[in-house]
């Protein structure tokens, strides 16, 4: 079954992580289908439609401006992912005038696009880290998704390693689900399951490393792919980030929350958040 992943693009320095990330973890691009997505300024942004109506051909002109240099920025990235062996015909392009502000438009695509993931530089996390005082962003975020998202680093060649970390909990066993779906017919992506027990852990490590194993050979994932860590801590933000830093991986999986944590937490509050603060070393990938 083929992958189809939701790439963000734009036109500043950070654009490209999100695409580097893509072109230097994936080989087998053949089964993957990317779209670049540019979210472009709305010329039209709170004007009236007599306003519109009164400016139409200074507005056209600036919507032809804005749809060129997001073009470019397409075309850019086109190019770096075909030089990767991506074939061209997989490669979708697809410009779209900001509506209901930049993060809400690349959530309401992932959501009616029926991508398997979101991938954004890190550049582009920090533009949607602004917004979470705002309450309609704060609904989204907060607010169970369906669709992964995927938090990426400008690494050329990330490590083929994954550490998928796992405590039993629903969000847990839906990132196991995703990792094996995406990586089942990878083997060159070696797959590490981290539990951390910090404390009275309600889990136990051996059960909940064999769920995730399971999600992952249900998926195709061969088990001589698949290791296993325990770490044990009194912070589990920092066990899984010391964790991430002594080994070789490019991808650090986790669930959104994880046991014992609510899905209407702030964003800011949770053990994922922190990770998504602080990881330098990996690509994060986040299931709700």
């Amino acid at each position: 079954m083929d992958r189809h992943i939701l790439l963000t693009v734009s036109d500043d320095s950070s654009s490209l992580q999100a695409v580097r990330f893509v072109a230097g973890f994936f080989a087998g691009a053949e089964k993957l289908h990317l779209t670049l997505l540019y979210v472009a300024p709305n010329p039209k942004a709170g004007l009236t439609e007599s306003e519109i109506i009164q400016d139409y051909g200074n507005l056209s002109r600036r919507e032809a401006q804005t749809k060129s240099l997001a073009q470019t920025a397409l075309d850019r990235a086109e190019e770096l992912l075909v030089s990767k062996h991506f074939p061209k015909a997989n490669i979708h392009k697809k410009i779209t005038f900001k509506q209901l502000g930049t993060a809400n438009d690349i959530i309401q695509e992932g959501i009616t696009g029926v991508y398997d993931a979101i991938a954004l530089g890190r550049r582009g996390l920090s533009r949607l880290e602004e917004l979470i005082d705002d309450s309609v962003s704060k609904q989204v975020f907060t607010t169970p998704m369906e669709i992964p998202l995927w938090i990426c680093r400008s690494h050329e060649k990330p490590a083929p390693g994954v550490l998928l970390c796992t405590d039993g909990s629903p969000a847990s066993l839906r990132c196991a689900d995703h990792v094996g779906f995406m990586l089942a017919n990878a083997p060159e992506h070696e797959i590490t399951l981290l539990h951390v027990a910090c404390g009275s852990s309600p889990t136990v490590p051996d059960d909940a490393i064999a769920q995730a194993r399971r999600m992952l050979e249900e998926n195709g994932v061969a088990g001589r792919r698949i290791h296993q860590k325990i770490a044990t801590c009194t912070n589990i933000a920092e066990a899984i980030l010391r964790v991430a830093r002594e080994g070789e991986y490019g991808v650090l999986a986790t669930g959104r929350t994880g046991r014992g944590e609510s899905r209407t937490l702030h964003l800011l509050g949770s053990v994922s958040m922190n990770l998504l603060k602080h990881l330098e070393s990996a690509t994060l990938w986040i299931c709700h």
